[in-house]
């Protein structure tokens, strides 16, 4: 139900009426060492296995997440697991994986979302499309608390992959390159480019 229905980046084009670019999203990247905490939580990951998306979002995506909130302290926050409703009848409804909203600690999400991130076990594709009708429904969601943004990220992750994308308006710009979990310092030079897009 809800944003799930999306189950290709095709589809989510078509339905959602956004047209695709691709386009190197982050041509210069300033990596970030993960701390040592950061290091050992993926480590132990490595001792269970992560056979499907909840386990990856707990042990990958969710410690990595918490690295980035934990630095923009002062600027933004984590969410996991909350509700967007939009509109239920174009399925712009439903749970994310991820949102970084632009304000300080707040236990309730408020407006502005500037990040999102969707885990999908292996299925990339399913990811992109997804992640981009949420990106969508948080992109309606900010216009109507009254702080439009002029651009919004997502990420869709499979744990290994990461794919970034960039929303504006009804255009979605689709990185031309995957990253994985072993360009670790990468993936969080980008999530930190990305907060002081909009912090600085």
């Amino acid at each position: 139900m809800g944003y799930s229905n999306f189950k290709t980046l095709r589809q989510a084009l078509e339905r959602l009426e956004v047209e695709e670019f691709n386009q190197n999203l982050f041509p210069e990247i300033e990596p970030v060492e993960p701390s040592d905490w950061l290091k050992q939580s993926l480590q132990f990951a490595e001792l269970m296995p992560l056979t499907n998306e909840k386990s990856k979002s707990e042990k990958i995506i969710s410690p990595i997440l918490m690295e980035v909130s934990l630095f923009f302290r002062e600027n933004i926050t984590l969410y996991s697991g909350e509700d967007l409703y939009i509109d239920e009848k174009r399925d712009l409804s439903g749970s994310c994986d991820f949102f970084i909203s632009k304000h300080p600690l707040k236990s309730v999400m408020q407006a502005p979302i500037i990040t999102l991130a969707e885990a999908k076990d292996e299925d990339m594709d399913y990811g992109k499309g997804q992640c981009l009708a949420q990106m969508f429904g948080a992109q309606i969601f900010n216009a109507q608390k009254g702080k439009p943004q002029p651009h919004l990220y997502g990420c869709a992750v499979t744990g290994d992959d990461w794919k970034f994308m960039r929303l504006e308006d009804n255009r979605i710009y689709v990185d031309t390159k995957t990253y994985y979990l072993s360009d670790l310092p990468k993936i969080l030079g980008i999530f930190h480019q990305i907060v002081h897009s909009y912090i600085d």
